[in-house]
């Protein structure tokens, strides 16, 4: 549900006076404030997002949930703080969720090896069926031998492709004489496909990665992020003092430490800011 802060209809807004965007659904938050990261973050001034997301939400959650009791006294001392911005900061951190959400990552080594697992026994059995065409001159005796050449799991990958390939383009003349059917063909060229895309050749240089479209709308996303929640420190230094800033107003990348035996028992040691419940959504519509 979408809340905005009413303003009077006889009151006129000042120039500088917006609606303030405020959901619980992740989705809504990203269409909401994607046409305004893209618009202020060019993709290449986007700073690359290495933090925790849900990290950064917590974060997030706690500093305005800690400020918004003393709005009057942010404004009185920080006339020009984009106060409205950080209001929105639960939100749009919920955006840049749905935002990392739409990013694709890379295979892990487990998911490589599982996919190894599969492919191998299929490629050796279908390229020893190949050999046995070749010897009775069914197939090109050449490009069999040219498919087994070489080593290592990149090579291995081309091979499936290859082999994939070569039943496909001889369908009709080995049609009967061999176990595969098409299925069990096009499983392992899907294999071997994606083989392919995931592994580098042995001795490849590393090159620097490009970011994907949706890498880099996920670092917009951060980059507003980090921007506003600078405003939001410096509210929270006018409200708390720089001593007791962190307390209230965490660093975006700050861990919360577990909470002690003492601080679970409803007493917290000196000084310490104890567990932080979780933040319900800031009731926006009335005026400080």
């Amino acid at each position: 549900m979408t809340k905005t802060r009413s303003t009077s209809k006889n009151t006129k807004p000042s120039a500088s006076a917006r609606q303030i965007f405020t959901t619980s659904d992740a989705n809504e938050a990203y269409r909401h404030f994607l046409p305004r990261v893209q618009a202020e973050v060019p993709a290449e001034r986007a700073e690359v997002c290495r933090l925790s997301i849900e990290l950064v939400r917590a974060n997030v959650d706690r500093g305005v949930q800690a400020v918004l009791p003393h709005l009057g006294r942010v404004r009185e001392k920080l006339p020009l703080c984009p106060i409205d911005d950080v209001l929105e900061l639960p939100s749009l951190a919920l955006g840049l969720v749905a935002a990392a959400g739409r990013v694709a990552t890379a295979a892990s080594e487990r998911e490589i090896e599982a996919r190894l697992e599969k492919f191998r026994p299929m490629r050796d059995l279908t390229l020893r069926q190949l050999e046995i065409f070749a010897d009775l001159k069914l197939v090109p005796k050449q490009r069999v031998a040219a498919i087994r050449r070489g080593s290592g799991p990149v090579d291995s990958a081309r091979d499936g492709v290859d082999i994939a390939g070569m039943f496909d383009e001889l369908a009709d003349a080995l049609d009967g004489k061999h176990p595969f059917s098409r299925d069990y063909l096009a499983e392992m060229a899907e294999h071997a496909s994606w083989l392919l895309v995931q592994l580098r050749p042995r001795g490849a240089q590393q090159k620097p990665s490009e970011r994907s479209p949706e890498a880099i709308v996920r670092d917009q996303f951060w980059t507003v992020i980090h921007q506003r929640y600078e405003h939001l420190r410096e509210a929270g230094v006018a409200v708390f003092g720089l001593r007791q800033l962190d307390a209230h107003v965490p660093p975006i990348g700050a861990r919360t430490p577990a909470p002690s035996t003492a601080q679970t028992s409803g007493t917290a040691k000196p000084g310490s800011a104890g567990p932080v419940p979780p933040a319900a959504a800031p009731d926006l519509t009335a005026e400080p």
